[in-house]
């Protein structure tokens, strides 16, 4: 079934709605484009670490650590809990944590991704040859 086209009333409040959230989604886009806070995000997937945990599983100094967290903090991408000496990090709800879910599935089960298992369980089915449709990469198919 076609999108909506540009002739469509229906259209304008979609283009407005995606205008509206294009910033927010690129500075979504431009914390994951550093491999550093990728990785840090990546091991919050798995629930919440303490920042003595994190050191070691990313190879990060403290400084260059703390650096990535403050960060990730300023843009609401985690949160913080306290307990004691240690602060604990764990990944935001909303669309962080769902784009990292398919980043995760695609790249971080090695296991899973050799059986072709993690991918197949979230894509969505792709469109008939000769449909016309997008596919989740936004070309179309053809025969």
């Amino acid at each position: 079934m076609p999108g909506p086209s540009s002739n469509d009333p229906n259209r304008a409040p979609l283009v407005a709605d995606m205008a509206a959230h294009a910033g927010e989604a690129a500075a979504l886009l431009k914390a994951l484009a550093h491999p550093a806070r990728l990785l840090v995000l990546c091991q919050l997937v798995e629930g919440e670490r303490a920042a003595g945990e994190l050191q070691p599983l990313t190879g990060l100094s403290a400084s260059a650590l703390s650096q990535h967290l403050a960060v990730l903090r300023d843009m609401a991408l985690v949160h913080t809990r306290r307990e004691a000496q240690n602060i604990h990090y764990s990944l935001a709800e909303g669309p962080v944590r769902d784009v990292l879910d398919v980043l995760y599935d695609a790249y971080c089960r090695p296991q899973e991704r050799a059986a072709g298992t993690a991918s197949q369980r979230r894509r969505s089915p792709r469109p008939a040859k000769g449909s016309g449709q997008r596919s989740r990469t936004g070309s179309r198919s053809h025969d």
